[in-house]
């Protein structure tokens, strides 16, 4: 028709080639299909107000190399975002780059097992799509009312990202949604590496009972979700250890702050929570809390040491006085990446610390619990439950790795009892509770604790239970009596840091009763507001 063949038609043609421009669509049209919902339609304004300044100075320079830069940039981010929709069913966050950097190359290669679908196979047209881009080339002459729109095109582009440069908010709203999240994770690098700088404990005023044997020991579970314990009710016996003891006490209304290792951690063992969303380098820690104190501290770890020390979780780990990785299965080679490496390599390690010299001790035992894959966190003969279909197979691995889990918690408790019964009327206390939850099949057809839209339940509901030694319980009667009252109470584990330091009686300018669950001036009424921005009761 003559109406595309006005210099206006042809110099937008030239600016936005077909081909590219169907590398820059393709991701918007998976993620409308996915979840219209989630799609950012303000990101292919954007997109289109960058692409002239790559390909205007193809056209005005008749350089290709400008088009080839422009297709793999873009080939590249489209590339990842389909990727990641299809995956996790959502767009590019930093959440979901912080799970990502959280995992080691072990949990990598089982995630991407366990969530890979045949809708990756849309990669394959894309890709093609990129190869037949190269065939596109610049105009090799265009005439003065081609160049003028051409220019004028330029234009708006450029106003549009100096007007955000001008305003200060070019990476807040002025880039594709990918460049911002990367950003953003950038930024949280440059915290790690500031972190790093500093990891021995910080000195505060701190005050604990005199005189007296304490031990306190933190088992920090991982993606353990207390609806497939039938402890708290699961119709299959996946906790037959814990719900035979009668020693400890079961809260049954905590809540993880956040659904990611890395977050839920530094949330749980700092003063940072939900509502100040204080930096690490800026908060006092429960290592700093426990040296002040005169406590000799520990943290001996089955997560993978390439986990480690890949995230913030390292500065707890680094700032103890001693600290023991027990999983080096996967420090290798790639083969490595499938060897199981069972909770139960933490056994003599603990006891070695227990039977270590000192009054006082801090322990920290950091259990690859329930991560995904879910198959390979437990030994054959807890192979107990089975499924006839694939689905059915997820769910029973799951509840296998709780099985096994229930051994490793009660046998940790076990040898914290005997320890603490051997004469030396040690008062000696426990919390296990999880990082986080796990999806397994609870709300939607998905598993693990990604999520889009609306924070899952499941993601966040965790097990709490409290173990307290003879000692423990013949000296603080009143302090067990508070206990007791708030297992049904609402808690948030941002608040583990508060509650830890009123269990163990030690006194700081950061305690709070208010946010100590074992506290009877614990405040009930916070309102549990989640990453998500919704309230955990109202959903």
């Amino acid at each position: 028709m003559k109406i595309f063949r006005h210099p206006v038609f042809k110099s937008l043609a030239a600016i936005y080639p077909g081909y590219l421009m169907l590398l820059v669509l393709s991701p918007f049209a998976v993620e409308y299909f996915i979840d219209p919902d989630l799609m950012d339609s303000r990101a292919i304004l954007i997109d289109l107000a960058w692409i002239p300044l790559f390909t205007a100075p193809a056209v005005l320079l008749r350089k290709n190399i400008f088009y080839r830069f422009a297709d793999l940039l873009f080939f590249l981010f489209g590339f990842i975002e389909i990727a990641h929709w299809v995956i996790l069913k959502g767009p590019v966050t930093l959440t979901s780059l912080l799970v990502i950097s959280n995992t080691n190359l072990q949990e990598s290669v089982e995630f991407l097992n366990l969530k890979a679908s045949w809708g990756l196979l849309l990669l394959i047209p894309y890709i093609a799509v990129y190869v037949l881009s190269f065939r596109e080339s610049a105009p090799l002459l265009l005439s003065r009312m081609e160049r003028y729109t051409l220019a004028t095109i330029l234009l708006f582009s450029v106003i549009f990202i100096g007007e955000n440069i001008l305003h200060g908010r070019l990476i807040r709203k002025g880039v594709p949604p990918l460049v911002k999240t990367a950003f953003s994770f950038a930024d949280k690098i440059k915290l790690y590496e500031q972190a790093m700088e500093e990891v021995t404990p910080r000195n505060i005023e701190a005050g604990s009972l005199p005189g007296t044997y304490q031990t306190f020991v933190l088992i920090l579970g991982e993606s353990c979700n207390r609806n497939h314990m039938s402890l708290y009710g699961y119709d299959r016996e996946s906790t037959p250890r814990l719900e035979h003891r009668d020693d400890i006490i079961v809260f049954d209304n905590a809540v993880a702050s956040y659904s990611n290792t890395l977050n839920s951690v530094l949330s749980m063992l700092s003063e940072s929570n939900l509502e100040n969303k204080k930096e690490l380098k800026n908060s006092t820690d429960i290592i700093d809390v426990f040296h002040s104190a005169g406590f000799k501290t520990y943290w001996i770890s089955n997560q993978s040491p390439i986990g480690i020390w890949d995230n913030l979780v390292t500065v707890f780990a680094n700032k103890s006085d001693h600290t023991r990785f027990v999983n080096i299965s996967s420090n290798s080679s790639f083969e490595a990446t499938y060897t199981p490496s069972y909770d139960a390599k933490l056994f003599n390690p603990f006891m070695r610390a227990l039977a270590d010299s000192g009054k006082k001790k801090f322990i920290v035992l950091h259990l690859m619990g329930s991560h995904s894959s879910y198959s390979r966190r437990y030994p054959d003969k807890f192979n107990r439950f089975k499924g006839s279909h694939a689905k059915e197979r997820i769910i029973a691995q799951y509840d296998n790795s709780v099985l096994y889990n229930d051994f490793i918690v009660d046998s940790l408790i076990k040898i914290l009892h005997t320890y603490s019964s051997a004469g030396n009327n040690t008062v000696a206390a426990a919390i296990y509770l999880s990082d986080h939850g796990e999806n397994v099949y609870d709300e939607g057809n998905r598993t693990g604790h990604d999520y889009s839209k609306t924070l899952p339940k499941a993601n966040v509901e965790v097990p709490f239970i409290v173990w307290l030694s003879e000692a423990y319980k013949r000296k603080y009667p009143e302090k067990i009596k508070h206990m007791k009252e708030k297992i049904h109470a609402p808690f948030v584990t941002d608040d583990l840091f508060y509650t830890i330091m009123d269990l163990n009686f030690i006194e700081t300018p950061f305690s709070d009763p208010g946010r100590s669950l074992f506290n009877p001036a614990f405040d009930a009424t916070r309102k549990r507001v989640l990453e998500d921005g919704k309230d955990y009761d109202d959903k």
